[in-house]
């Protein structure tokens, strides 16, 4: 049977290693993908062959 204090404990490691994830940086808002040239087909075949 877990007590308070175990209780917080767990709580405070948890909070800690949440804290500690850090969150990658967000894109500017002005940002757009640049297009690759590729059709989908042709995107679709390059995967299918890197899956094999």
């Amino acid at each position: 049977m877990k007590n308070k204090t175990q209780h917080q404990q767990a709580k405070a490691q948890w909070d800690d290693a949440a804290a500690r994830r850090a969150l990658p940086p967000k894109s500017p808002p002005n940002w757009a993908p640049q297009p690759c040239g590729l059709s989908r087909e042709e995107l679709r075949e390059i995967v299918a062959e890197m899956m094999g």
